[in-house]
């Protein structure tokens, strides 16, 4: 069942969460007319109607109201208690005591790449994120830059299809493979220079990237880029997760930000505000906000091919 949430979602661009909120919401009541459903959901009449067609097998029969065939509720419940958090007041954003001692092996942050070092809470919340935006189970993952191990988190935090991690410092792969061994955390890791086009291997492939790229105008768009350039073209409903720091006092900073966001076609579906917090950093405050974007029909990658322009900070 859970699988073919995941497929429908790939085909019409509806959110997995939205999809699980939606039976979430009709498996704990007898009925609810159709025009309470939309209200309450907020997804509008033409999906609700390609949900429930999609998923006829459950619902009863077509009339004014919407309902869930009891037969199916068990069915149901598996997918939450397995696949998903239900209950927001539940969801434990908190990294365990084995993320604990696996995240004490990062390495010492190069300033060379704009490396720092995300706080242990920063890299269970975003894990839990993941999962809570059903972002992780039977999704393929690839992480543009990781030297907070967030790859990690997330393959202990869920049932991923496919984790690769694709980064240029070599210190963070060696690592994030010799947990992946001895964990069974299956993570595939890949060392490439971002200034270089993406091998074949990568292109167009991916559900879901998570990225926290140098914070530069060019670094942001040569990363989103690359993150663009891995994303499904035949899943509509792809995602990318996208952090970015600055001061508060140079908020005019984040308008080209903003600007490749758009110009890429992506579509800015949340922003958490000083979610990232990090070791060092403190010209942004020791932070950076999380952006989750979805694709749309005009996504495109601005950078295609080889990139010479400087990324990093320091240059």
């Amino acid at each position: 069942m859970y699988n073919k949430i995941v497929e429908f979602s790939r085909k019409i661009g509806l959110p997995v969460k939205k999809i699980l909120d939606v039976f979430s919401y009709l498996k704990n009541i007898d009925r609810v007319e159709n025009f309470d459903l939309i209200c309450k959901t907020g997804i509008a009449k033409a999906t609700i109607n390609s949900v429930k067609e999609y998923f006829s097998d459950i619902f009863g029969e077509a009339s004014t109201f919407t309902k869930i065939d009891k037969s199916k509720i068990e069915e149901l419940n598996s997918i939450y208690s397995n696949n998903y958090q239900e209950d927001e007041k539940l969801l434990n954003l908190q990294p365990v005591d084995k993320l604990h001692d696996i995240l004490l092996k990062r390495v010492k942050p190069n300033r060379e790449y704009d490396q720092f070092i995300a706080t242990q809470e920063t890299v269970g919340n975003r894990a839990g994120l993941l999962k809570h935006f059903a972002d992780i189970d039977e999704k393929r993952l690839i992480f543009i830059g990781d030297d907070d191990f967030t790859s990690v988190a997330a393959a202990m935090s869920g049932k991923a299809k496919e984790i690769v991690v694709l980064d240029i410092d070599g210190r963070i792969l060696n690592t994030i493979n010799d947990i992946s061994k001895k964990n069974s955390l299956n993570i595939t890791t890949i060392k490439h220079d971002l200034s270089k086009a993406l091998p074949s291997q990568l292109l167009n492939r991916f559900d879901v990237v998570f990225t926290d790229p140098p914070y530069t105008s060019e670094g942001i768009r040569l990363f989103l880029s690359r993150a663009i350039s891995t994303i499904d073209s035949n899943n509509l409903s792809g995602r990318i997760y996208l952090c970015y720091g600055n001061s508060d006092r140079a908020k005019e900073r984040f308008l080209p930000i903003y600007r490749s966001i758009i110009d890429s076609g992506l579509m800015l579906r949340y922003v958490f505000d000083k979610f990232n917090r990090y070791t060092g950093a403190e010209s942004i405050g020791s932070s950076s906000s999380l952006f989750i974007l979805d694709v749309t029909p005009k996504v495109k990658a601005l950078i295609k091919g080889d990139y010479e322009n400087s990324i990093y900070t320091n240059d």
